[in-house]
Parts: structure tokens; C-alpha cells; sequence
């Protein structure tokens, strides 16, 4: 309570203190207003008190009026809930009075809608026997129009009870469709054919030209009139079973559906011969031969593909079915005949190796001349939906791999395996590919071509599945074979062995990039997606069977959680960040790093062990420069060194494919670079001759033994360079290099005002980037540059070089 009035009297304080400041300033004149002020704030004062007292009488008026409405809304509520209690009871009485005749009325009412289902049956039962008189009518007064007509209702009638449950009304309809059907049928199709048999429908390629058809006009009138006749007896595909095949296999296939009725009879003469020929005992029927019916076919689509062009896809186009293609609908009765066979052969074929892998060549090579050549959709059903099923896929995989296997075996084996193929023609054999790597590819991409028209993108899985089975393989094998060539890592084998690996390499990145790679990764990560979905569906409704079930309201949907819900959705969705062969890609980069690897340690360590009579020279006890210039030449202890540098050189260069080649003296060079900064320069002393001889050994003849692959040479040998760039230095700017570095290292300037050299300016005056003090200063095993102690006789690095010139050229002097 003593703080509330305190914190009251201070804010009345500080409302006088800003009230005073408000009116009266710190000009004492302002005084004068102060009558003012005060006849103000009295008003303000006899107003409020007005105001109050005006309140304090008005507010017990309107309380006793609040009250009393209350008590009136009060009785009523209590009236309300005595009249609430009185018709539920009513209410009650009455549901219980009314009970039984709500029960009789329910009953009336199933009955009276069972009897308006019977009603409904019964009129469709009517409507179907009136239909059928009529088409009887129509058949004995030779009306043939009509009847058509009346059928085209029968099967309309049909289309409107496609759902219906009523099993035995749907197999009475389908029993007299299929009755009139035949009826219909033998009246106009034995006329259809007849006038396409004097239309030399089907065509017979003959040496002999034959006469032409008198009457054409005529007849072509007369089949159009019994084309469109033969439309209205057109089946619904859910009862036309008649011309759908019976094979189970067939069965299994999505999107076949029969064909229209009119091509029906055109394939059928067609159909006769080639069950003539490839069926039974003839010798046409060669299970070894499927080759000879693929020909026949196509021969047929094409002999026959004028006549339907010209004849026949006009008719369509003034019909309901203009959207058909003539020539694609005998094409698909064309494919129908094939797969039928195919189906038939294909129980023997299982048990033929050779058979089977001659039988999928041919039915390759007939779906591509179909759908290439002839326009065939993709998106109807063809011979290589037969290969695709359980039964044939899993054999075509058994085969494709025995086969393949054998083959590697065969390429290993070669005597010529190793060899490049395009070693004589110098401008091919830059990656100088030996024969079994491109072999394997070639391999692998006649895998790729077989089965990429497959239309089961499940099966071109599985076939991708063989080719990284197949890659495995081959690279265990590669493996053997380098272990083998492991000792001489210069040797043909083993260089081989890392172009086939390389090769491999870049081809299976450019394979990765390909749309048909991207597009079987995307159908694989989104199918495991799709896959681990399921199973977790399932899981969590057999949880939610075994939980007891919850009652209550729903509560509202969480905006919040439903992002959260759609970013979590297009987070799982499938990424193509990795590619179908990158794991594969990277075993063989690892095993081409390592083999690489070998072959750099190989030849640095042959020319580190050349190198040792070069290390041990007496630099300090050469002539100087003066006594040089006319007689400077190679160091007599470096010329075995480099002569083993350039044997190796070009032998790994005759060897290694271009690339990988580039990555070998790469590497080489910057590991000489670090052995000879380390090994010679910092572990001797220097006389002004023995720098600039040092410096023609590397100038002059290491650089140059690679300047055969690049323009810069010095620049994979910066720390030599830059090191005998210090070594040469003249002596006045060596000595001012040295201090100038020594100050800046190590006597740091006492007065900030004063602004230093900057070493790093300092080195790159003189062309030194690579070494800087600081590096060298905080590692003295780096190779960099150290300025250490003017008294400490084992100065580091290459200053420890520069201050030996130093001195020994004070000692000349």
C-alpha cells in the first residue's frame, strides 16, 4: 500500500512539474498569466464536480432498471423450461403412439421400391424382347436397315447397365447381343467379302500384272455401304470376346481390346494363311525361323497399305470412329496374329538357349521396323509386351547374362586384348582404349539398345541391374590383372589396365547424362519411394485396427501443419542429384587414383634414387660467375637423373592415354618440386657460382623436359623457381632484401606512425609469390621462406640460403 502511494505521489509530482513547465517558461514576464491559469483550471474544476454529481444520481436509476429486467428474463427462461419439459413428454408419447405406424409405413416403403426395381427390370426385360421382335420383323421382310439400327439400341441399352449388379439381366443382354450379333453379322459379312474378294482384297504380289476390276465405282459404293452396316454391329469391348485372344499370357497384357468388326473380316483371310503356313506340321512352321512370319507380316502391312489409305479410311473419317487410323487398326489385327504365335512358341523356347536369344533378336528388330518404318504407337500393345512377362523376362535375363559372361571371357582371353586397336592411327589412339574395354562397352550398349524400346520401365530396371551386375564384374577382373602387372607399373599390361579403366570411366558419366539413364533413375528412386509408402500405410492401419477406436469432434486442420505436411512432400520427392552408375563410377575412380598413384611413385622413386650424387655437389666450392660465363653447362651428377626422368617420361607418354597422362606429369612435377626445393636447394650452401649453376640445371634442363606438355613449365616448380630466383639475387639487393624482411619479421616498429615495408611487396618485386615469410616463420619443415636469427648459424629455408650466398660471397670478396 506505501509503495502504490508512492508511486501516486510521484506521478502527481512530475503532471504539476510538466503542467507548470507547459505555461510559465524561464522569462520571468510569464508570471503575468497566472490569474489566468488559475481562473482556468477552476472552471475545469466546477465542471467535473458538475459532471459528477449529475452521475452519482442517474446510476441508481439505471441499476434498479437492470434488476428488474433481469428477474423478468429470469421467469421467463424457468417458464420456457416448464414448457421445454411439457413437450418432451409430448413429444415422447407421441413417437411411441406413432411407433408402429412409422414401422408399417417403412415396410411399405421396401416394398414399393423393391417392386420399382422389379418395375425397372421388367421394362428393361420388355424393351429388350421389343427390340429383339423387331429386329425379327425387320429380318423376315428382308429390312436389314432397321435391324441394324434396333441392335445399335440393344447395345446402347447395354451401355446404360455397365454398373448394375444385376449379374443375370447383364447375362441375358449379353446373350442376345451376341445372338443378333451373329445373325446380323452372317447377312452382311458374307456380302462384305465377296466385294472385297472381287476388289482383290487381300493383295497378292504376283510377277504378272493383273486386269483391272470392271465395275470399280460400283463395288466401291457397295462396300461402303456394308463398312458402315458392319460399324453398327460393332460389340462393346466389355462382351466382344470372340476376337480377343485366348492365350493366358495375351490375357495378361493391358490395352488389348478387339478389333472394329469391318477389319475383323479383312484380317480374316489373312489370318487363315498364316495359320496355314506357321502352324502344324508345315515346314514353314520352324520354331528356329521366327524371321519367316516376322517378314510375311510386314510384307502384308506394306502390300495392303494403298488399299486401306485410299478405301477405307475415308469411310472412318465419316463415322464416329474418324479418330481410328485404318492402316494402324490392320496393323494392330497384324501384331495380334504375331503375338498369338509368339505366345504359342514361346513354352518351348524357354528350354533353348540359342533359340530364345535369335527369337528376342527378331522380335527386336520386328517391333523397330513396325514402329520406325511403319508408324506403329507406342502406346499399343506389341511382341515385346510378350517378352516382358515373369516367365519370358526372367529367361531373357538369365540369357543376356550367360551369353555376356562368356563374351568377357572370350575378350579377356584374346591374345590381343591389350592391345589399341587404333594403334597405328595416331590421331584415334589418344586414349589408346585396349580391345576388351571398348569390347565390354560395346557390349553393354548392345544391352542398352535391346531393351531400351521395352514398355515396362519395372524390366528396363531389371536390366540395368544386369549391366552394373556385368560392370562388377569386370572390374574384379581388372583388379586380378592389375595386382598381376603390379610390380612394373610402367609395363603395357598395367598402363592398360588404367586406359580400359579410364575409358570405362568416361563413358559411364556421358551414359549418365543420357535421357533414358535419367529417366529409369527417376522410375527407381520414386518406386522405392512409392514401395516404403505402401508398407508404411499398411503397417499403420494394421496399428490402427489393434488401437481402440477414439469419439469425439474434429478439430480444425493446422494451417501450420499442413506446410509443414507439403514441405516434407516435396522434400521426399525423388531427386536425380545422384545418377544409375555413380557408385559403379566411383569404385573404378578409386581403383584408376590408386593405379595412377603407383605409377608417379614408381618413377619419382627411380629418379629420387638417380638423384643422389646431384644432392651430395659442393655447391659452395664452384667457380663464380664470372669464371662460368663462357664454360656454364649441365651438371655432370644431374644428367643420369634427367636422362631416367626423360626415359620414363616418354614411355608412361607412348603408354598412357592423353588425359591420364596429364594427371601423371602433374603430379610428378610437383612432387619433384617439393623434393628438390627440400632435398637440394635447402640442405646446401651456395657460392654465387653454385647458385646460378643450380639455376641453369633447372632453368635450362629440368623445365624444359616438361615444356613438351605445357607452355609454363616453371609453373608446376614454383619453389625451385622462386628459390633460385633468391639464390641469384645481386648482392646489394640480397642483403637489402634480408634486412628489409628481418625488420618486418622481427623488430616490430615501436612507433605506429611509422610505416613499414610490407615483405610480401618485397618478395613480389623480385618475382617470389609462392613463399611468404609468415608461412615459413610459423613451420620451418614447410617450404617457405624463414628469417630467423642474423647469430643462428642453421637458418631456415631459403633465407638460410640467401645469407650463405651472403657470406660467401663476403668471404670471395
Amino acid at each position: 500500500m506505501a509503495a502504490y502511494v508512492a508511486d501516486g505521489a510521484t506521478s502527481h509530482a512530475g503532471y504539476i512539474i510538466t503542467f507548470l513547465n507547459s505555461h510559465f517558461d524561464d522569462n520571468i514576464k510569464s508570471l503575468d498569466k497566472i490569474r489566468d491559469v488559475v481562473k482556468d483550471v477552476k472552471e475545469q474544476k466546477d465542471t467535473l464536480e458538475k459532471r459528477l454529481s449529475q452521475v452519482s444520481k442517474e446510476v441508481p436509476i439505471e441499476i434498479k432498471k437492470a434488476i428488474t429486467t433481469a428477474e423478468s428474463v429470469t421467469a421467463k427462461i424457468v417458464a420456457i423450461g416448464e414448457e421445454k419439459e411439457t413437450l418432451q413428454h409430448e413429444v415422447l408419447d407421441l413417437v411411441h403412439e406413432l411407433q408402429p405406424m412409422v414401422e408399417e409405413l417403412s415396410r411399405l416403403t421396401s416394398q414399393l421400391q423393391e417392386l420399382e426395381k422389379h418395375s425397372k427390370y421388367l421394362a428393361f426385360v420388355a424393351r429388350v424382347e421389343e427390340l429383339s421382335s423387331e429386329m425379327q420383323s425387320c429380318l423376315l421382310t428382308e429390312s436389314l436397315q432397321p435391324a441394324l439400327e434396333s441392335f445399335h439400341a440393344l447395345t446402347a441399352l447395354y451401355d446404360e447397365l455397365q454398373d448394375s449388379k444385376c449379374k443375370h439381366l447383364l447375362s441375358f443382354m449379353t446373350d442376345t447381343i451376341l445372338f443378333w450379333n451373329q445373325i446380323l453379322r452372317d447377312r452382311v459379312a458374307d456380302e462384305f467379302e465377296e466385294v472385297l474378294k472381287v476388289m482383290r482384297w487381300p493383295t497378292v504380289p504376283t510377277t504378272m500384272k493383273a486386269p483391272p476390276v470392271s465395275n470399280y465405282s460400283e463395288l466401291k459404293t457397295r462396300l461402303q455401304r456394308l463398312f458402315k452396316k458392319l460399324l453398327h454391329l460393332q460389340l462393346p469391348d466389355s462382351i466382344s470376346v470372340e476376337t480377343l485372344p485366348s492365350n493366358p499370357l495375351l490375357q495378361k497384357i493391358p490395352g488389348m481390346r478387339p478389333l472394329l468388326l469391318p477389319l475383323q473380316l479383312m484380317v480374316k483371310p489373312l489370318k487363315k494363311r498364316f495359320r496355314y503356313h506357321f502352324y502344324g506340321k508345315r515346314r514353314t512352321n520352324s520354331i528356329d525361323k521366327p524371321e519367316w512370319y516376322f517378314t510375311q507380316v510386314l510384307n502384308w502391312i506394306r502390300d495392303h497399305w494403298d488399299f486401306l489409305a485410299q478405301n477405307i479410311q475415308p469411310l472412318l473419317d465419316e463415322t464416329e470412329y474418324k479418330e481410328i487410323c485404318a492402316n494402324t487398326e490392320f496393323m494392330r489385327g497384324m501384331v495380334m496374329l504375331v503375338m498369338e504365335k509368339l505366345a504359342d512358341d514361346l513354352p518351348r523356347l524357354l528350354y533353348n538357349d540359342v533359340v530364345f536369344s535369335h527369337t528376342v533378336d527378331e522380335v527386336l528388330l520386328f517391333d523397330r521396323e513396325l514402329r520406325s518404318t511403319h508408324g506403329y504407337p507406342p502406346t499399343l500393345p506389341g511382341c515385346l509386351d510378350l517378352l516382358t512377362t515373369p516367365e519370358a523376362l526372367s529367361k531373357w535375363l538369365a540369357v543376356e547374362k550367360k551369353f555376356a559372361v562368356e563374351k568377357v571371357e572370350r575378350m579377356l582371353e584374346s591374345p590381343t586384348a591389350w592391345e589399341s586397336q587404333y594403334k597405328d592411327i595416331v590421331d584415334v589412339d589418344e586414349v589408346k582404349v585396349p580391345e576388351c574395354a571398348e569390347s565390354f562397352m560395346t557390349l553393354l550398349y548392345t544391352i542398352t539398345d535391346r531393351y531400351k524400346p521395352l514398355p515396362d520401365p519395372v524390366a528396363k530396371v531389371q536390366f540395368l541391374g544386369l549391366q552394373l551386375e556385368l560392370l562388377e564384374d569386370f572390374r574384379i577382373r581388372l583388379v586380378q590383372v592389375m595386382k598381376d602387372a603390379a610390380p612394373a607399373p610402367t609395363a603395357h599390361t598395367h598402363t592398360a589396365v588404367l586406359n580400359a579403366i579410364h575409358y570405362i570411366v568416361q563413358v559411364l558419366k556421358e551414359w549418365s547424362e543420357m535421357v533414358f539413364f535419367l529417366q529409369i533413375q527417376y522410375f527407381r528412386t520414386n518406386h522405392t519411394r512409392l514401395v516404403q509408402e505402401n508398407l508404411r500405410e499398411s503397417h499403420e492401419k494394421k496399428t490402427s485396427c489393434i488401437s481402440p477406436p477414439k469419439y469425439g469432434i474434429s478439430s480444425p486442420v493446422n494451417t501450420s501443419q499442413s506446410s509443414d505436411a507439403l514441405a516434407l512432400e516435396l522434400e521426399n520427392l525423388p531427386s536425380l542429384h545422384t545418377t544409375v552408375f555413380e557408385d559403379i563410377v566411383d569404385l573404378f575412380e578409386s581403383i584408376m587414383n590408386d593405379m595412377l598413384k603407383n605409377i608417379v611413385s614408381y618413377v619419382f622413386t627411380d629418379v629420387q634414387a638417380r638423384s643422389q650424387p646431384y644432392r651430395k655437389d659442393k655447391w659452395l666450392a664452384l667457380s663464380s660467375q664470372k669464371d662460368l660465363v663462357t664454360t656454364l653447362g649441365l651438371s655432370t651428377s644431374a644428367c643420369e637423373m634427367l636422362l631416367v626422368l626423360k626415359d620414363h617420361l616418354c614411355l608412361v607418354e607412348q603408354r598412357l592415354s592423353r588425359p591420364l597422362f596429364v594427371k601423371f606429369w602433374q603430379r610428378l612435377a610437383a612432387r619433384l618440386n617439393s623434393f628438390i626445393y627440400n632435398e637440394v636447394i635447402l640442405a646446401n650452401h651456395y657460392s654465387e657460382g653454385g647458385a646460378m649453376q643450380l639455376q641453369f640445371d633447372m632453368v635450362r634442363n629440368l623445365f624444359p623436359l616438361f615444356g613438351e606438355y605445357t607452355q609454363k613449365p616453371e609453373s608446376y616448380f614454383r619453389e625451385v623457381r622462386e628459390a633460385c630466383t633468391l639464390l641469384t639475387l645481386k648482392t646489394g639487393s640480397a642483403i637489402l632484401l634480408k634486412e628489409t624482411l628481418y625488420s618486418a619479421l622481427h623488430e616490430p616498429s615501436r612507433d605506429a606512425s611509422l610505416q613499414q615495408t610490407d615483405p610480401k611487396a618485397a618478395l613480389r618485386d623480385i618475382g617470389v609469390f609462392t613463399l611468404t615469410p609468415e608461412q615459413a616463420e610459423s613451420d620451418a619443415d614447410k617450404c617457405e621462406l624463414v628469417l630467423a636469427d642474423l647469430h643462428n648459424s642453421n637458418l631456415k629455408q631459403v633465407f638460410k640460403v640467401l645469407i650463405k650466398q651472403q657470406g660467401a660471397m663476403e668471404t670471395e670478396a
